[in-house]
């Protein structure tokens, strides 16, 4: 019994000794990753009723200041401003034919379109001045090396008031009365006078056969003249798109009164002979009734014979000798 009593008094004194040895332990923190996250918890909400369409509100007034700022930025329409915008884009409406153009057919009147301009302008555009007149009053103009002008023809409406046709190229062999709008030709052979006919396309090139007395009598001969000499032409019918120039530069028809515009650029190929060369041409309006014939005169100039150079005569060289 005695041991049984020291032995517990030992087995309690040593346990004391031990826990007043031992430090204490500072407590763990709580790891992040094993807190828990936080949850935001939201109440569950009322859905909102449709709302029905109202009646916008009438625009309050706005101070001055504001007011000019919205004028500055927003362009108010107004019955005027779309009545002008349908009167600027309103088509321009076609000429109606003159009443009398059937009866004036039946007279023998030239009842088509007018020429306004019929000459010869420079290869940049700038139209030149005839130099002289004729005895009968053809306008002459001069060139001195046949080629590398363009020849211009302007036409308006005529005595049938309907506009003037507009096609260069319209021929069949066996039909002389199908004929282009602008029917122009000339009395002596351009280039090598070549029969063929449009022969103005690579790999062919030729000239146009001249028609002396001029005239434009329905035959296969004349026909294709004059189908040979128009298809080298191209048409305008717009003032600002024209192949002619205005004195400050601008594209600009050569007269204010011209509907419609043919230009051709005289290549070498069919370039006017030395001597004076008669361009007759008429256009047709777009029922295919002929106006007056106008002519011009294209006067190519010959070269200026150049004075012979005299030969050098040889002097002989005295010969020298020596003292």
């Amino acid at each position: 019994m005695i041991k049984k009593i020291v032995w517990l008094g030992c087995a309690i004194l040593m346990s004391a000794c031990a826990s007043m040895t031992k430090s204490p332990e500072p407590a763990a923190e709580p790891s992040p990753v094993a807190m828990a996250p936080t949850v935001k918890t939201v109440a569950p909400s009322t859905p909102t009723p449709p709302v029905a369409p109202s009646t916008p509100a009438p625009p309050a007034a706005s101070s001055p200041a504001a007011g000019a700022t919205e004028q500055a930025t927003i362009k108010v329409v107004t019955k005027e401003s779309q009545s002008e915008r349908a009167e600027a884009n309103k088509l321009k409406v076609r000429p109606v034919k003159n009443e009398g153009t059937d009866a004036a057919l039946a007279a023998g009147k030239a009842v088509g379109p007018i020429i306004t301009f019929v000459g010869a302008a420079r290869a940049d555009g700038n139209p030149t001045k005839p130099t002289g007149k004729t005895a009968d009053g053809t306008p002459v103009f001069v060139n001195h090396v046949g080629s590398g002008f363009i020849l211009i023809v302007e036409a308006k409406a005529g005595f049938s008031n309907l506009e003037p046709g507009r096609s260069i190229f319209r021929y069949d062999p066996e039909d002389p009365s199908k004929r282009p709008d602008l029917e122009i030709q000339v009395d002596r052979d351009l280039g090598d006078g070549s029969e063929v006919v449009c022969d103005a396309r690579p790999p062919t090139f030729g000239g146009v056969p001249g028609i002396k007395p001029a005239n434009f009598a329905e035959t296969k001969k004349v026909t294709a003249a004059i189908n040979d000499l128009s298809c080298r032409f191209e048409t305008f019918i717009e003032s600002e798109a024209s192949c002619t120039n205005a004195p400050n530069g601008d594209f600009s028809f050569i007269d204010k009164e011209t509907d419609v515009q043919f230009c051709m650029v005289v290549a070498r190929k069919w370039r006017f002979p030395e001597g004076d060369t008669t361009v007759s041409v008429r256009v047709r309006d777009r029922d295919g009734n002929p106006g007056p014939v106008s002519k011009f005169v294209l006067r190519r100039l010959p070269r200026p014979t150049r004075a012979p150079l005299a030969e050098p005569t040889m002097t002989p060289t005295p010969v020298r000798r020596r003292p």
